[in-house]
């Protein structure tokens, strides 16, 4: 278990005393501890909302939950606050309205937040923070909340220049969060802070105070702010969306000086991608459907097909249908007439209007909501759309490009997807292979990525030692080029010399033996399955050869943690998410589902 994270409250008022110390209020939930000084006299109040006392972001706590009163004499009483899920002492849940006294050390529960006034005599601690490798697994795992939720999340990075080895950057930066707020150390003098429950005007409005706090103590600094899921959905998208945006970058994967192109089937793909970017049908320029894992490059060869293209002179318009609602989609792309809805103050114009004349790249075309995808064909098929809240038709030029990282074939079958959207949109796919698949391009991309990232820091490019070489070829890198990069940034942060070396990667993800498991163990996982399942796909299509080591290596892990995927996702160095589609990919059953 991570280490607990202790808070500074907000809540600075003097405790009361009596000689023996000041009464705080611990709160206690898993993986987190957090104490508030207690006023004088009067109330607090408990809650998951900001304006809270003391803010909680337990998922089963009201927005205004509870609240703790210090009586007269110092007596303690608490006090439900009309919460949707109780508040409990004693076991017994508490009538809302009625106050009950409580004494020191009792819990109070709310949720699987256990809080109890208590008595201490030293002062509070200094806010500690957690490593990289800890935030990133929490990130994910409230990534795959949020997917269920709906929840709002936000990362923020704080870079500082010159801060002072002891790390009193964490108290600068701290000051600046709330309560619940999770703070790691990407790097030395670089911070980054998971803020569940959080819009992204209240993230930028932390960030830019943390940037303040620092500012003041004659310190350089720089922020950044990545939103879910409009930045990203997984912890890996979100990471490397802060760090270009710390790097001044709005690029791409694979940085702004074209495709690394190293392997056979890599530059073949990329001749059959030129050929497609004049590719020519009766209605105009021929669409492209680009499909591949998340983090394998789809920007960079949707770029080089604009790039390539009659239209090239022309924008290139990119909209991730699986980042905003389906209102605001709708609104991005057909535009709106003024009134159209509450906050439409003015006309707008959509994207397929704003990109006449250049391309139009519809990023998680598989997510793209059943209405949409009507008005959408719509628009393929006749050249022209009609605004949100409009009544005329208006003419676009444009030419698409849309990917996924979806099976949209099997969309299709599941009726998730219109058959003849796919067609439309599909007048010639290309398949981007993962990175495990072409391992040459490992090397010349990790060099780029150094370049660029110690150009943006005005450093001389550190080399990649022959053992950092070999750990990053024997990974499979799940996560793709985004992963890559994000593991390469890091390295440079750590390294203050000359050369990059296994100390600066995390070598407990990048040391993974992919040794074939035993009968017993991939019985135990697949219910008595042949070792030699382990060859083939779901559908039966043979493997390749790195995806029939991937397979075995989750077979291994699997039977080793006895079926939790969360910790077989840990420890293979991806999401959840991913490793379930891995399973569903090798046709590798799940053992929640009742095998």
């Amino acid at each position: 278990m991570p280490a607990p994270t202790v808070h500074e409250s907000k809540f600075t008022t003097d405790g009361p005393r009596n000689g023996d110390g000041v009464l705080h209020l611990a709160v206690m939930a898993p993986n987190l501890f957090e104490t508030h000084p207690l006023p004088v006299g009067g109330s607090i109040s408990v809650g998951r909302d900001d304006s809270a006392d003391v803010r909680i972001t337990d998922e089963l706590a009201s927005r205004l939950h509870a609240r703790f009163h210090i009586e007269a004499g110092g007596a303690l009483a608490v006090e439900d606050l009309q919460s949707s899920n109780g508040t409990f002492l004693r076991g017994e849940r508490i009538e809302t309205g009625r106050r009950l006294a409580i004494q020191l050390g009792e819990a109070i529960t709310i949720g699987f937040t256990h809080l109890m006034v208590q008595r201490r005599r030293a002062a509070p601690p200094r806010r500690r923070f957690q490593g990289h490798g800890a935030f990133e697994e929490r990130l994910e795992e409230a990534c795959a909340r949020s997917k269920d939720s709906g929840a709002n999340l936000a990362v923020i990075r704080v870079r500082i220049d010159n801060e002072e080895p002891s790390g009193a950057g964490a108290d600068l930066v701290s000051g600046a969060l709330r309560a619940g707020d999770l703070l790691a150390l990407y790097a030395p003098g670089d911070y980054e802070a998971l803020l569940l429950d959080t819009d992204p005007e209240r993230a930028r409005t932390i960030a830019d105070d943390a940037a303040r706090r620092v500012r003041t103590a004659g310190l350089g600094v720089r922020t950044a702010v990545a939103v879910y899921p409009a930045d990203g959905r997984s912890a890996e998208a979100l990471i490397g969306r802060a760090s270009a945006l710390l790097r001044g970058l709005d690029g791409d994967a694979e940085g702004g000086r074209g495709p690394v192109l190293k392997s056979d089937a890599m530059r073949g793909l990329y001749r059959l991608a030129e050929r497609a970017a004049g590719g020519r049908t009766a209605n105009g320029l021929i669409n492209v459907l680009i499909l591949g894992e998340t983090g394998a490059g789809k920007e960079v060869l949707t770029d080089w097909i604009h790039k390539k293209s009659p239209r090239a002179s022309g924008p290139l318009v990119c909209i991730n249908c699986a980042a905003i609602s389906e209102s605001l989609l709708e609104s991005e792309l057909f535009g709106h007439e003024k009134g159209a809805f509450t906050g439409a103050t003015q006309t707008k114009p959509g994207l397929l209007e704003a990109a006449a004349g250049g391309t139009v790249f519809l990023d998680e075309i598989g997510d793209m909501p059943s209405g949409l995808q009507t008005k959408l064909l719509r628009a393929l098929e006749n050249r022209v759309i009609t605004r949100v809240g409009g009544l005329s038709a208006r003419p676009i030029d444009v030419r698409f490009v849309a990917a996924t990282n979806h099976d949209l074939e099997a969309a299709v079958a599941d009726k998730r997807f219109r058959q003849d959207l796919y067609f439309r949109l599909n007048g010639i796919s290309l398949t981007i292979p993962p990175l495990r698949d072409r391992p040459d391009e490992i090397e010349p991309l990790a060099r780029r990525f150094i370049a660029d990232a110690a150009g943006a820091a005005k450093r001389r490019p550190p080399r990649l030692s022959p053992e950092a070489l070999e750990a990053m070829a024997g990974y499979a890198w799940p996560g793709n080029i985004r992963e890559l990069r994000n593991v390469v940034e890091r390295a440079l942060v750590l390294c203050e010399d000359s050369e990059i070396t296994p100390e600066h990667l995390p070598l407990d993800k990048l040391r993974l033996p992919h040794v074939a498991p035993s009968a017993a163990l991939v019985a135990a996982v697949v219910g008595g399955a042949a070792p030699a399942a382990a060859a083939g796909g779901a559908t039966g299509t043979p493997l390749t050869p790195s995806e029939a080591a991937e397979k075995r290596r989750i077979l291994e892990l699997m039977a080793e943690h006895g079926g939790n995927q969360t910790r077989v996702a840990k420890k293979m160095g991806i999401a959840r998410g991913t490793l379930i589609e891995r399973l569903k990919r090798y046709g590798i059953k799940r053992p929640q589902a009742g095998d």
